[in-house]
């Protein structure tokens, strides 16, 4: 192992910190071992400063005005010592991970951690999934797939951070274990998926869903109904004969006559229902949504319809799969829910906010996960995000969304300002400790680069 410093103790060390002087290259972020009498101290360098005896007093700029003569640049050079903070993580034993309980001894050899110490610490699992490599280590971060999607996922980060190429990659690492994955895609960024994978693509409004196949509330929300008109059609779907909009139709005409609704709340709704036909929403029409393993669905949700109607159709498919999934009637699945804030609003009701809560308060049970991926964290429905058990951050620097992350990611939220394109803070279910990641290349292309701006 790379040996890089030793224990010091001008702050007598802990068993939760201690300081090492720097013979070799480490960095804040950067992972370190300590043998101990348990096993191998692993602790995370929080931090390096630069001291000079020669400079350690204040007044030097007062003695250089009185014509002292400062000591020569090979005498700073030579008594120049970088110390390091590092605040411990846990003793490594084996394949056992105990709790940070005893210090190291001054004198101690600190080192570089070892990857198959940093395996055993973080929870990693061979032939997990392939997320990236750890940033400034180059150890293959592979996740338990269990951990990783049975407990959902959340994507953040600012736009061009990497938000959808990391979707993809979780994408591609569902299909390579055969499970299917279905993608809500509001800007045609997936469908490069098919370079590699089996994926059909269908556009929203193309799905077979048919009134009697999913709840009042969506048609409802597809068309921005009044409290009263959806009185009325809740009552007219119980009163429907069939799942077709042109039976409800005629039950909506039937009980506006027997409840006395007014003539102008039966023409509003009728009118309404006719739209969703002119729009072929819930028209019972395309073709079914049945998963196969191995394969990708992208949903192509820029339709340019209202957006009521285009939430109302997203929350319809993840409804309808959540339930064919419960009922034993679709395979385990993993549903991508890119810009999620427009389908998870956090200060309004929608029927794609309820669809996809439903799936993440209990699709673990059932063998569906979800992830979401958004730029706008305090717009973001905050009931989901609890329930993703890992959460991805990638740079972001709004200072209202890292507000909002902090009580969840602690005080590692304030490295996500200062992070590459493509790095990521990982944290949560899957990992024992939060980390930095580079999330690798993906298998396919990715779809989101955008058209240049100038010729070349």
């Amino acid at each position: 192992m790379d040996s890089v410093g030793i224990v010091i103790a001008r702050r007598p060390p802990s068993e939760s910190s201690f300081e090492f002087e720097l013979e070799g290259d480490a960095a804040p972020g950067d992972f370190v071992e300590v043998p101990v009498e348990a096993g191998a101290l692993v602790a995370r360098v929080a931090g390096v400063r630069v001291e000079n005896q020669y400079l350690a007093e204040s007044g030097v700029v007062r003695e250089l005005r009185l014509g002292l003569r400062m000591p020569s640049a090979a005498a700073l050079a030579s008594a120049e010592v970088r110390v390091a903070r590092a605040e411990a993580l846990g003793i490594v034993s084996g394949a056992s991970v105990l709790p940070p309980i005893q210090p190291p001894s001054p004198g101690s050899r600190v080192y570089r951690a070892a990857p198959e110490t940093l395996r055993a610490l973080l929870g990693l699992a061979e032939g997990g999934v392939e997320l990236g490599r750890l940033w400034r280590h180059g150890l293959e971060v592979e996740l338990d797939p269990e951990r990783l999607f049975r407990h959902h996922v959340a994507v953040l980060g600012s736009t061009g951070s990497g938000k959808s190429y990391t979707c993809g990659v979780l994408a591609e690492e569902a299909l390579e274990r055969g499970l299917p994955a279905v993608i809500l895609d509001f800007h045609g960024e997936y469908a490069t998926l098919g370079e590699r994978y089996r994926v059909r693509s269908v556009r929203a409004n193309r799905v077979k869903l048919e009134p009697g196949s999913v709840s009042p509330d969506a048609i409802a929300d597809a068309t921005e109904m009044t409290d009263v008109q959806r009185d009325l059609l809740y009552l007219a779907f119980d009163e429907a004969e069939g799942p077709s909009l042109e039976d409800l139709e005629r039950a909506a005409e039937r009980v506006a006559e027997r409840y006395g609704f007014k003539r102008e709340t039966l023409l509003a709704v009728l009118r309404r229902l006719r739209m969703l036909k002119a729009q072929r929403v819930f028209t019972g029409e395309g073709e079914p949504l049945y998963l196969s393993e191995g394969e990708a669905v992208v949903v192509d949700l820029g339709l340019g319809l209202p957006g009521g109607a285009t939430r109302a159709l997203a929350g319809a498919i993840a409804w309808w799969l959540f339930e064919g999934r419960r009922a034993g009637e679709q395979p385990p699945f993993l549903l991508v829910a890119d810009e999620a804030h427009r389908l998870l609003p956090q200060d309004e009701q929608a029927f794609s906010k309820a669809a996809l809560r439903l799936v993440a308060r209990e699709g673990r049970k059932f063998g569906a996960s979800l992830a979401v991926a958004s730029q706008r964290v305090v717009g973001l429905d905050k009931d989901v995000l609890s329930q993703c058990g890992t959460k991805i951050a990638l740079r972001m620097d709004s200072p209202t969304d890292l507000a909002m992350l902090k009580p969840l990611l602690g005080r590692h939220a304030r490295l996500l300002p200062r992070l590459p394109t493509g790095v990521a803070l990982v944290a949560g279910v899957a990992v024992g400790y939060p980390v930095l990641v580079e999330v690798r290349k993906r298998r396919t292309s990715h779809g989101g680069s955008g058209a240049p701006l100038f010729a070349r």
